[in-house]
């Protein structure tokens, strides 16, 4: 499997330690893959949020990512999104900033 490594995550707390074959962190397009995962979702029109979970999270950014909150929340900004709720070793959850109000 080429393009593929085993990771072992580290443990923010007893339940959330995983071991699973993610994609090398450089691998071009992941921001963008991950950016289309979440906009189809948002589209598809079921919620107005969209729930990234760990395991998909720890692709892009590793557990012992300095600022990784700030990351995420950056990568939401330039991709047009809204961090909404974040926590270490469970989820991110992203929507869409609401449309701006004319007077």
């Amino acid at each position: 499997m080429a393009g593929l490594v085993r990771v072992r995550a580290k443990s923010c707390c007893g339940w959330c330690a995983l071991t699973r074959v993610v994609r090398r962190r450089d691998l071009p397009g992941t921001l963008k893959t991950l950016a289309r995962q979440i906009e189809r979702e948002l589209q598809a029109g079921k919620w107005k949020h969209h729930a990234v979970y760990e395991h998909e999270l720890i692709r892009v950014w590793p557990l012992d990512e300095p600022e990784r909150e700030a990351k995420i929340a950056k990568f939401a900004k330039e991709y047009g999104f809204r961090l909404r709720f974040y926590r270490m070793g469970m989820c991110a959850i992203f929507d869409k900033w609401p449309p701006r109000q004319s007077l």
